[in-house]
């Protein structure tokens, strides 16, 4: 008898059935694998926030009976981060209704451009937005009117964009180059959409202009990057 003990585990079942031995406990194991400390405390208030530690767990029993679970599927995505500027700051400038209503409307407009621009909508990201684009020109273009359109309503956004092969974990995205764009987009300064040489590469001929910001390194990624500010 086999048992399914995450979302995860089922998703990859789903996709790589055939080789679903290869990554199923039998109930001996799953004995072990609950015994550990991490899952005796599964019945703690944060249950659901320890879930990485549950999963890390889970490919420790695997890895110790000669099992894996299957490499991620991957795609090639352009990735863009969204973030509001001092917003603990402005919160505290505005008080704690209108910030509310702030946000509500900074959602409302980030939503609105994704639809516009074809965006797809991937996770929450505190005062932003982690959104995914097939065309990283689309995803320039959302950018730069969410930039606008927060600037009207007396908000600062910054914004980074990068292509590269992403992995599918379910409906979110993760891998390095969603890392290389969160980074990316740390480095934004307020109203500036931010870019990486491969998304501006990816462009060239689509008649969007580009200033030179210089070279970074983006913290846990080798080598400098060279990064640049959308201009029109």
């Amino acid at each position: 008898m086999n048992l399914f003990r995450s979302e995860e585990h089922l998703t990859r079942w789903l996709h790589h059935w055939h080789a679903a031995d290869d990554y199923v406990l039998s109930v001996a194991d799953w004995a072990k694998v609950f015994s550990a400390p991490t899952f005796r405390r599964r019945l703690e208030p944060d249950y659901l926030a320890r879930a990485p530690e549950y999963l890390e767990e889970y490919r420790r029993a695997l890895r110790a009976v000669g099992k894996s679970l299957p490499p991620p599927d991957r795609s090639l995505s352009t990735v863009m981060f969204t973030d509001i500027v001092e917003s603990t700051r402005r919160a505290a400038q505005v008080g704690d209704s209108e910030w509310r209503a702030l946000l509500a409307r900074h959602d409302e407009i980030s939503r609105t451009q994704l639809r516009h621009f074809g965006g797809s909508e991937v996770d929450r990201t505190g005062d932003g937005f982690l959104s995914a684009f097939d065309s990283p020109a689309r995803a320039i273009q959302c950018a730069t009117a969410i930039c606008r359109a927060m600037h009207s309503i007396g908000l600062d956004v910054r914004a980074g964009v990068h292509s590269g092969e992403c992995e599918i974990i379910g409906d979110r995205l993760g891998g390095i180059a969603v890392h290389i764009g969160a980074r990316i987009s740390a480095l934004a300064r307020p109203n500036e959409v931010l870019v990486s040489q491969t998304v501006k590469d990816a462009v060239i001929g689509s008649g969007i202009t580009f200033d030179h910001r210089g070279a970074y390194d983006l913290k846990g990624v080798p080598g400098p990057w060279q990064l640049y500010t959308v201009s029109s």
